[in-house]
Protein backbone atom coordinates (compact mmCIF):
# COMPACT_ATOMS: atom_id res chain seq x y z
CA UNK A 1 0.00 0.00 0.00
CA UNK A 2 1.29 3.48 -1.06
CA UNK A 3 -0.86 6.49 0.93
CA UNK A 4 -1.36 9.48 -0.75
CA UNK A 5 -1.94 12.88 0.61
CA UNK A 6 -2.32 15.97 -0.79
CA UNK A 7 -4.27 19.44 -0.26
CA UNK A 8 -6.86 18.79 -3.01
CA UNK A 9 -8.28 17.06 -6.28
CA UNK A 10 -5.82 18.82 -8.53
CA UNK A 11 -2.59 17.84 -6.38
CA UNK A 12 -3.78 14.32 -5.47
CA UNK A 13 -4.09 13.87 -9.55
CA UNK A 14 -0.53 15.31 -9.68
CA UNK A 15 0.64 12.70 -7.46
CA UNK A 16 -0.96 9.84 -9.17
CA UNK A 17 0.57 11.09 -12.59
CA UNK A 18 3.90 10.96 -11.17
CA UNK A 19 3.45 7.74 -9.52
CA UNK A 20 2.08 6.81 -12.72
CA UNK A 21 5.59 7.89 -14.84
CA UNK A 22 7.47 6.27 -11.73
CA UNK A 23 6.30 2.71 -11.64
CA UNK A 24 3.61 2.67 -14.11
CA UNK A 25 0.39 1.97 -12.29
CA UNK A 26 -1.45 3.44 -9.25
CA UNK A 27 -2.48 0.05 -7.92
CA UNK A 28 -2.96 0.21 -3.81
CA UNK A 29 -2.78 3.67 -3.77
CA UNK A 30 -5.09 4.72 -0.71
CA UNK A 31 -5.68 8.97 -1.05
CA UNK A 32 -6.52 10.96 2.00
CA UNK A 33 -7.39 14.75 0.64
CA UNK A 34 -9.52 16.84 3.72
CA UNK A 35 -8.85 20.33 1.84
CA UNK A 36 -6.53 22.44 2.66
CA UNK A 37 -2.70 22.30 3.93
CA UNK A 38 -4.23 22.65 7.59
CA UNK A 39 -5.32 19.22 7.58
CA UNK A 40 -1.95 18.17 6.31
CA UNK A 41 -0.15 20.08 8.99
CA UNK A 42 -2.11 19.05 11.97
CA UNK A 43 -2.06 15.09 10.64
CA UNK A 44 2.13 15.47 10.31
CA UNK A 45 2.73 13.24 13.19
CA UNK A 46 0.53 10.66 12.22
CA UNK A 47 1.64 10.31 8.64
CA UNK A 48 5.24 9.77 9.86
CA UNK A 49 3.94 7.13 12.75
CA UNK A 50 2.03 5.50 9.51
CA UNK A 51 5.30 5.81 7.34
CA UNK A 52 7.30 3.89 9.94
CA UNK A 53 5.18 0.81 8.65
CA UNK A 54 3.97 1.69 4.97
CA UNK A 55 5.39 4.72 2.52
CA UNK A 56 3.75 7.89 2.14
CA UNK A 57 3.84 11.08 0.19
CA UNK A 58 2.46 13.95 1.40
CA UNK A 59 1.90 16.49 -1.18
CA UNK A 60 1.56 20.73 -0.02
CA UNK A 61 1.85 23.96 -1.70
CA UNK A 62 4.47 26.67 -0.29
CA UNK A 63 2.29 29.36 -0.64
CA UNK A 64 3.09 32.72 1.82
CA UNK A 65 6.13 30.51 3.43
CA UNK A 66 9.96 31.85 1.87
CA UNK A 67 11.30 28.44 0.75
CA UNK A 68 10.67 24.94 1.16
CA UNK A 69 13.54 24.67 3.90
CA UNK A 70 11.09 26.89 6.06
CA UNK A 71 7.85 25.58 6.04
CA UNK A 72 9.43 21.97 6.42
CA UNK A 73 11.00 23.54 10.04
CA UNK A 74 8.19 24.85 10.32
CA UNK A 75 6.12 21.57 10.52
CA UNK A 76 8.82 19.40 11.37
CA UNK A 77 10.96 21.10 14.13
CA UNK A 78 14.70 19.33 14.92
CA UNK A 79 12.55 15.58 14.45
CA UNK A 80 13.84 14.00 10.49
CA UNK A 81 10.78 12.24 8.37
CA UNK A 82 11.21 8.73 8.45
CA UNK A 83 12.46 7.30 5.11
CA UNK A 84 9.39 5.87 3.99
CA UNK A 85 7.74 9.58 3.82
CA UNK A 86 7.98 11.56 0.83
CA UNK A 87 7.39 14.96 1.76
CA UNK A 88 7.36 17.29 -1.27
CA UNK A 89 6.63 20.68 -1.90
CA UNK A 90 5.18 22.54 -4.76
CA UNK A 91 6.90 26.30 -5.34
CA UNK A 92 4.42 28.02 -5.01
CA UNK A 93 1.22 25.89 -5.98
CA UNK A 94 0.89 22.76 -7.86
CA UNK A 95 -0.71 24.48 -10.54
CA UNK A 96 2.92 26.37 -11.57
CA UNK A 97 3.51 22.28 -11.91
CA UNK A 98 1.46 22.38 -14.66
CA UNK A 99 1.75 25.76 -16.37
CA UNK A 100 5.86 24.67 -16.36
CA UNK A 101 4.67 22.53 -19.38
CA UNK A 102 3.88 25.44 -21.43
CA UNK A 103 3.40 23.02 -24.70
CA UNK A 104 0.82 20.63 -22.75
CA UNK A 105 -1.15 23.55 -20.90
CA UNK A 106 -0.81 25.43 -24.47
CA UNK A 107 -2.73 22.99 -26.14
CA UNK A 108 -5.24 22.84 -23.42
CA UNK A 109 -6.14 26.17 -23.32
CA UNK A 110 -6.00 26.58 -26.88
CA UNK A 111 -3.48 29.53 -26.73
CA UNK A 112 0.12 29.73 -28.09
CA UNK A 113 3.16 27.94 -25.43
CA UNK A 114 4.91 31.71 -25.85
CA UNK A 115 1.91 33.43 -24.35
CA UNK A 116 2.95 31.17 -21.00
CA UNK A 117 5.54 32.62 -18.50
CA UNK A 118 8.74 30.26 -18.77
CA UNK A 119 9.15 30.83 -15.13
CA UNK A 120 6.10 29.71 -12.86
CA UNK A 121 7.77 28.88 -10.24
CA UNK A 122 8.21 32.72 -9.39
CA UNK A 123 4.91 33.75 -10.08
CA UNK A 124 3.50 34.78 -6.59
CA UNK A 125 -0.05 33.21 -7.75
CA UNK A 126 0.33 30.62 -10.09
CA UNK A 127 -3.48 29.64 -9.91
CA UNK A 128 -4.56 33.13 -10.37
CA UNK A 129 -2.44 33.62 -13.29
CA UNK A 130 -3.11 30.31 -14.96
CA UNK A 131 -7.01 31.61 -14.32
CA UNK A 132 -6.22 34.72 -16.23
CA UNK A 133 -4.71 32.52 -19.28
CA UNK A 134 -7.89 30.80 -18.66
CA UNK A 135 -9.91 33.82 -20.81
CA UNK A 136 -7.86 33.66 -23.70
CA UNK A 137 -9.98 29.52 -24.16
CA UNK A 138 -12.96 28.59 -25.75
CA UNK A 139 -16.66 29.34 -24.06
CA UNK A 140 -17.42 26.23 -23.03
CA UNK A 141 -13.73 25.51 -21.13
CA UNK A 142 -13.55 28.99 -20.44
CA UNK A 143 -16.78 28.74 -18.46
CA UNK A 144 -15.47 25.73 -16.19
CA UNK A 145 -12.59 26.92 -14.94
CA UNK A 146 -13.91 30.36 -14.43
CA UNK A 147 -15.79 31.65 -11.16
CA UNK A 148 -19.57 33.49 -12.52
CA UNK A 149 -19.22 36.99 -12.36
CA UNK A 150 -20.07 38.22 -8.83
CA UNK A 151 -19.20 34.74 -7.62
CA UNK A 152 -17.53 34.38 -4.16
CA UNK A 153 -15.52 31.52 -5.61
CA UNK A 154 -12.11 31.86 -6.89
CA UNK A 155 -12.57 29.16 -9.86
CA UNK A 156 -15.04 27.88 -11.88
CA UNK A 157 -17.70 24.38 -10.96
CA UNK A 158 -15.55 22.80 -13.26
CA UNK A 159 -11.97 23.78 -12.54
CA UNK A 160 -10.46 20.74 -10.52
CA UNK A 161 -12.79 18.01 -12.98
CA UNK A 162 -10.93 19.66 -15.97
CA UNK A 163 -7.58 20.42 -14.68
CA UNK A 164 -7.49 17.05 -13.36
CA UNK A 165 -8.57 15.77 -17.29
CA UNK A 166 -5.71 17.52 -18.50
CA UNK A 167 -3.20 15.97 -15.95
CA UNK A 168 -4.56 12.73 -16.48
CA UNK A 169 -4.08 12.91 -20.18
CA UNK A 170 -1.96 15.97 -21.53
CA UNK A 171 0.14 17.29 -19.14
CA UNK A 172 4.14 15.52 -18.94
CA UNK A 173 5.96 15.78 -15.97
CA UNK A 174 9.01 15.44 -17.83
CA UNK A 175 8.73 18.40 -19.96
CA UNK A 176 7.56 20.59 -16.77
CA UNK A 177 10.58 19.33 -15.03
CA UNK A 178 12.53 21.60 -17.38
CA UNK A 179 10.98 24.57 -15.81
CA UNK A 180 9.90 23.57 -12.14
CA UNK A 181 13.06 22.93 -9.62
CA UNK A 182 10.58 21.67 -6.85
CA UNK A 183 8.45 19.42 -9.20
CA UNK A 184 12.48 17.86 -10.39
CA UNK A 185 12.40 17.33 -7.21
CA UNK A 186 9.53 15.72 -6.29
CA UNK A 187 9.70 13.73 -9.11
CA UNK A 188 13.08 12.54 -8.57
CA UNK A 189 12.48 11.64 -4.66
CA UNK A 190 9.26 9.71 -5.60
CA UNK A 191 11.05 7.55 -8.16
CA UNK A 192 13.60 6.59 -5.98
CA UNK A 193 11.33 5.61 -3.21
CA UNK A 194 9.04 3.71 -5.55
CA UNK A 195 12.01 1.75 -6.81
CA UNK A 196 13.52 1.09 -3.50
CA UNK A 197 10.69 -0.57 -2.69
CA UNK A 198 10.26 1.13 0.89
Amino acid sequence: MLLVATEDELSEAVVYRLVIEARGSVEALQPVRKEGNGYLRRSIDKFCETARRVPVIVLTDLDAASCPPTLIREWFGTKFPPSKLVFRVAVREVEAWLLADREGIGEFLHISPHKIDPNPEALPDPKRYLLNLARLAPRELRNDLLPIKGAAASQGFGYNARLREFVESGWSAERASDRSQSLWKASCRIRESLNAKL
